[in-house]
């Protein structure tokens, strides 16, 4: 332990009452290189403070340590004794050292491992902005100061039951007033959806406690195994919002000419509004019949195969135009932007007389919907989607194959013509 160091006019009660009463001057001790004591003298008590030197800044910045114990006792909390007040200084110091170069004092808690987890999809080269924000609503509030050794099931499993009672954020972060649903029925999809929001923060959760078991900060996952720790069961429900070919026509009638061209790129390609807006000319490649989606979900470019109609409108909107022009262009001039899509596709819905209640990301369930019941194979589907296999497709459009399945027999399933007559005779 470094030994204390003294000072004249700082070591004592006594010594710092005779100094002038001024806050904007300073008494500083030197206690290593890059490191000083503060004491700054107030009306009734004078205030500690750090002074650490940044090698990446190359600056010196004054961190808060506490008040002195000029007139109350030292707790080590909120006053702090001369020693108590250099003790700590050097703690602040070491860790803006380890900051500085990569390192992690103290013990590895949850709030660690899901940094860790996000800093290795930003390396990859993957978004990490929505798990993050989530992480810091639902995630580190109860759970980010707990050590991963000392994490159990039990814990893990009433912060599942707490999320499934969350009324969620809105946008700004603030919790919504919750509402009393009007019949049984309402109560039941409420349920439904907050116990199915609760399982997609699970998934984000427990892919940063296994980044960090695979990066050997801990020594067992059983207490987040998929046989200990399982989601609530039941909770997705088809997807709906889809257009029918009738109200298709009608909403691309119904748009902005600037906004038209965007709306069937989304219905030629099943592309999110963030891939089609992200897409340049040279994206398109008309020999293949394909176009490049950047799908910021993956960590690669998918590439989304077209049919000819596709085909057609994507060559006449890139003719005769550079390559590095952004496909899609907002009636402004330039690309569009993050959420310009949300008012004329309102706007469009309301002059179609549109019930469905849509919104542009309805246009990539239209597509795979329609795929789906024109009978093509969900594999096909999940890969011109970005999806890695079908499981995504099965469980929101697996209900539409089956009803093409069941219209197909139907309609050409084998008729054997048997008639109704039977020679069977009963015996008695």
């Amino acid at each position: 332990m470094p030994r204390i160091l003294q000072d004249s006019k700082l070591s004592s009660r006594s010594a710092r009452a005779r100094l002038p009463c001024d806050v904007r001057q300073e008494h500083r001790l030197s206690l290593s290189e890059g490191v000083s004591l503060i004491y700054r003298k107030g009306k009734r008590a004078g205030k500690w403070f750090a002074r650490i030197y940044d090698p990446r800044t190359q600056r010196y910045h004054a961190e808060y340590i506490g008040i002195a114990d000029d007139t109350s006792d030292a707790d080590g909390i909120q006053v702090f004794s001369w020693s108590q007040a250099q003790e700590r200084a050097r703690d602040i110091a070491t860790e803006a050292a380890a900051k500085v170069q990569g390192k992690r004092l103290g013990p590895y808690t949850v709030a660690d491992a899901m940094e860790d987890y996000h800093r290795g999809l930003e390396h990859q080269g993957r978004s990490a902005h929505d798990s993050r924000r989530r992480t810091e609503l639902y995630i580190l509030p109860s759970l980010g100061s707990v050590q991963l050794k000392d994490l159990d099931v039990e814990t893990l499993r009433q912060w599942l039951a707490d999320m499934a009672n969350h009324p969620g954020y809105r946008r700004g972060g603030q919790a919504p007033a919750r509402k009393n649903p009007r019949s049984e029925e309402q109560a039941a999809d409420y349920k439904r959806k907050r116990r199915d929001s609760a399982n997609r923060i699970l998934t984000i959760l427990k892919a940063g406690l296994n980044y960090a078991f695979n990066e050997g900060k801990v020594s067992s996952d059983a207490a987040w195994s998929a046989k200990r720790l399982k989601p609530f069961r039941a909770t997705s429900k088809a997807r709906p919002d889809y257009l029918s070919k009738a109200e298709v026509k009608r909403l691309v009638n119904a748009a902005s000419p600037g906004f038209r061209d965007l709306i069937r790129g989304a219905l030629y390609t099943g592309a999110r509004y963030g891939d089609l807006i992200a897409m340049d000319v040279a994206d398109f490649k008309p020999d293949a019949g394909v176009i490049i989606s950047a799908n910021a979900k993956t960590s690669s470019p998918t590439p989304t195969y077209l049919t000819d109609e596709g085909v057609d409108f994507f060559g006449r909107l890139t003719l005769g135009r550079p390559p590095s022009e952004p496909m899609f262009v907002h009636p402004s001039g330039g690309r569009w932007g993050k959420s310009q899509q949300s008012r004329p596709m309102a706007q469009a819905v309301a002059r179609a007389d549109i019930k469905v209640p849509i919104t542009f990301h309805g246009l990539r369930h239209t597509y795979a919907s329609h795929a789906v019941m024109n009978g093509v194979p969900l594999l096909v589907i999940a890969q011109n989607l970005g999806h890695k296999d079908t499981r995504m497709v099965e469980k929101h459009y697996g209900h539409l194959a089956n009803s093409y399945m069941r219209e197909t027999l139907r309609n050409s399933g084998p008729r054997w013509e048997l008639g109704d007559q039977s020679n069977v005779v009963s015996l008695r």
